[in-house]
Order: C-alpha cells, then structure tokens, then sequence
C-alpha cells in the first residue's frame, strides 16, 4: 500500500516548525521537535525519510547535533540543515559532517519541495551500484548505467552527452548546459559533479528564475549584519556553501544584466564581497550554468551579457529533446513503470499491445519530466490492471474519439502533433497557461514561446 513519507523538523521557532509543518502535511507526514535532545529522542523511535534542522537554536543547542546524532544511529538517514546565520565554518563542518544540503533562509516552497523531491529519489536507489562501484571494474561502466543518478538512455544522442561529461568532468572547466524544460539539465550536472575530482565537496544549487532580483544578489554572495532591513546577523551565500564544490546557476538566462556584470567578475577574479561588506572573500567553486533559452539570441537582444556568455560558454553541452532520442521511450517506460510500482506499492503493470509504438509517436514537448509524470499517473489510476494508450489519452482531454484518433494519426508529424497536444491543453484549461503548462510538465515561458512560433508561422504565410 502507498503511504506517505516521513519529515522530521527540527528548530526552537514555532513559527517556522508550524509553517512547514502546514506546507508538507499534504504530501508528507510531518513532525517536529524544538531541540536536539528531543529530536534524538524521535529519531530513536521513528523512521524519517528526511531531517530538517535549524542551524543555530537556544540552550548551545545547533543542526550539527541533530547532524551527528543522526551519522552515529541512523548513517543513511539525509539531514538537510537551514540557517539565515550560520558561518561558513559552521557550513564546511556540517557538509564534512555528512550534511545532504544547507538550505539558507528565506526559502521558497519551489525551491524546499524541488529539494525533498531529489533526496527522496537518491535515498530511495542507495542500495543500486554507486559510483565507486565502477573503478572496481576492469570495464568501466557507462554513465547511462548509473541509476543513482537518473539517466537513462542509449540512443546516439545520449552517448555523445556521456562521452562529454566522461571526458569534462575531472576538470574544472565552466559547463553549460541547454536544452528544452524537462530534458535533464539538473541531472547531467548532478553527474558531472559526482564524476568530478569535487565529489566529496558540496553541490550548491540555485534556481535564479525563482528568487526576486532583490534576494539574487544576497543568496550568491551573502550579506553583512545590517546590509538592509531584516538583515539582522552576517549570513553566506551560496559562492561561500559551495567553496570546494560545485555551483549550480540554474536558469541563468533569468538573471538580470545588473548582477550579470557582478557574476562576471566573480568568474574572472575569483573572488567576491558580501552585499555591506568591504572584505574580499576568495572562492574555489565549479560553475555549471543551465539554461533552456537560446543564449546567443538573449546576446543578440541586448538581455545577457555578451562577455558573460563566453565566460560560461567553455564547454556546451546540448540535451536532446525526448522527441529525438530514438529508442529511449522503451528504457525510460521500463525504469518509471519500476519505480513507481515500488513507491507506490503496485505491481507493476502489463502494457496492452501497440502501447510503447503509440508512446513513441507522441512529441512529448514537456520532454523526460512529462513522459515521467503520465507513467505515474497511468499506474496510479490504472491500479494493477493493465495500462494502454486510453491511461494517457486521459491527460489531454480532447473530447470525442475522433478527435484522439486525430492527435495520434501516424500521418502528422512530430511538431505537429506537438502543436495539437498544446493546444488540447489549453483548451482543457480554458486557455488558462498556468494550469496548461503543468499539466503538459512544461514552464509557462516554454509553452509562451511555442505559442509566439506557432503565431509567427501563421504570419510567415498569410495565415
């Protein structure tokens, strides 16, 4: 049976332990202590998925005592600690401690559940062959084998993305990384990490699409006590957590060109200085930038800075979009079909007759993400009986089944059948671009943009 996961919170604030608590209740079962000695207690007799604790709490109190109680009793268990104050000390000593993340305060429920979601997936495949597995072998294994981290794939496209990342990651060149929502960009640099000389460093990620413009600059490179209103106590940014590791700089194309010229010089002299600060601060970080704009273009057009661009432009590397990764539907079918059977406590489902040959004649234009949440929506509402194109069909809506038979007739093509589904989607949603692009597993700048070519084609013709 399907049961719901298991968070711990740890901090001495009820405002913040009542907040989470209302925020993950949904999706989570959710407890939560006010110190270290009652959350050893818990941890003895429960079992958590995941621990949240505050960096710093009353009575000498701090996360790196939740930290070390959790490595001596329960090694496996991931500890994610949060501080709006902790040093950059106390931030090495908690990732050497076996930290999984530091996750710095103000934090966006985007960015905590995108968090909970990645170390739920790796802990639930702790037990598949790990990368140190491989330097046993005489034979080295193929990133596409690493379940851990996610990729699955052998079409040609996929193997030119191994051989890169094979041969990029023991450096420290700047990557960057585009391709369409949902191709896997968060995981390829996951892996290069991983596969990096850095692997025992930190991981950082930010999502500058996610954060204000006036938050961005304070979450890179931190800010001084008293720096502006609320900044009550010196806290690092992420350049500091990530020192010795790897920076994810995740949709870069979002950030604005005022703090583009700031990055840029933190590229270039590798070093910075905390927003209120006067102290130049050295930093030894990794940078691996993501983005699913055309760069060039945002150069062209005056939104990102040229110089920047080739900074971050040492070593490109494109993600295929599902549509042109021949064969993969039937590798990415067969893993999601067994994953989800073991979350969800199913089993795992027959497939109907002609299934992976209607699958791999739809376009898929939320790419992996989307292929992956229709199979977990088809094995959940299919509940053990056998799933087939009408578990799938489901998710668009389109009324009669002429107009199905229309949207996967074997004459259109790709893009065309992209277009349809778009279009099924919004009209499903009443045009509402929001709820269409969820459900398509898509951003709404992603589907904005399909909709501006599929109007300049229409221009481009006389339509």
């Amino acid at each position: 049976m399907s049961h719901k996961r298991r968070i711990l919170i740890v901090d001495d604030e009820a405002v913040m332990t009542g907040f989470l608590g209302d925020l993950l209740s949904r999706d989570f079962q959710v407890d939560s202590a006010p110190s270290a000695e009652e959350a050893a207690a818990l941890i003895g007799s429960q079992d958590y998925d995941l621990v949240f604790t505050d960096m710093q709490m009353e009575n000498r109190e701090s996360g790196l005592d939740v930290l070390s109680y959790c490595r001596r009793s329960r090694p496996k268990l991931p500890v994610v600690l949060m501080t709006a104050y902790g040093t950059v000390e106390n931030a090495v000593e908690a990732m050497k401690l076996g930290a999984r993340e530091i996750l710095t305060k103000p934090f966006g429920p985007g960015e905590l559940f995108s968090l909970i979601e990645r170390v739920l997936e790796e802990r639930m495949e702790t037990s598949l062959p790990q990368k140190n597995e491989r330097n046993r072998n005489d034979e080295p294994q193929k990133p596409k084998q690493s379940h851990k981290h996610k990729i699955v794939g052998d079409s040609p496209s996929m193997h030119r993305i191994y051989g890169v990342v094979e041969n990029v990651a023991e450096t420290n060149a700047t990557v960057l990384l585009t391709g369409e929502s949902g191709t896997g960009k968060e995981l390829v640099a996951s892996l290069i990490h991983n596969l990096s000389r850095r692997s025992e460093g930190p991981f950082i990620k930010i999502n500058c699409a996610a954060i204000t413009d006036t938050l961005l600059e304070s979450t890179l490179f931190g800010h001084e006590k008293g720096a502006f209103t609320g900044a009550i106590k010196r806290t690092p940014g992420k350049f500091e957590l990530a020192n010795g590791g790897t920076l994810l700089l995740d949709e870069i194309s979002e950030m604005k060109p005022e703090l583009q010229s700031k990055l840029l010089r933190v590229l270039q002299e590798r070093e910075f200085e905390r927003v209120g600060g006067i102290s130049t601060i050295p930093t030894d970080v990794r940078i691996v930038a993501t983005s699913n704009r055309n760069l060039k273009e945002e150069v062209r057009s005056g939104n990102f800075r040229e110089d920047l661009y080739f900074r971050l432009n040492v070593v490109p590397l494109h993600l295929p979009p599902l549509r042109e990764r021949e064969g993969d539907i039937n590798l990415l079918l067969d893993y999601y079909l067994d994953r989800y059977a073991e979350e969800h406590g199913l089993v795992r489902p027959e497939l109907e007759p002609g299934l992976l040959e209607s699958l791999q004649r739809m376009p898929w234009p939320g790419n992996v993400r989307q292929f992956q949440n229709a199979v977990e929506r088809a094995m959940v509402l299919s509940r053990n009986r056998r799933i087939g194109m009408r578990d799938f069909l489901f998710d668009y809506d389109l009324g009669d089944r002429q107009e199905k038979k229309d949207l996967f007739d074997e004459d259109l093509t790709i893009r065309e059948m992209e277009k349809k589904m778009i279009h099924a989607a919004l009209s499903r949603f009443q045009n509402n671009r929001t709820q269409a692009a969820r459900h398509l597993g898509i951003s709404v700048r992603t589907l904005r943009n399909k909709l501006n070519q599929y109007r300049g084609e229409r221009e481009a013709v006389g339509a």
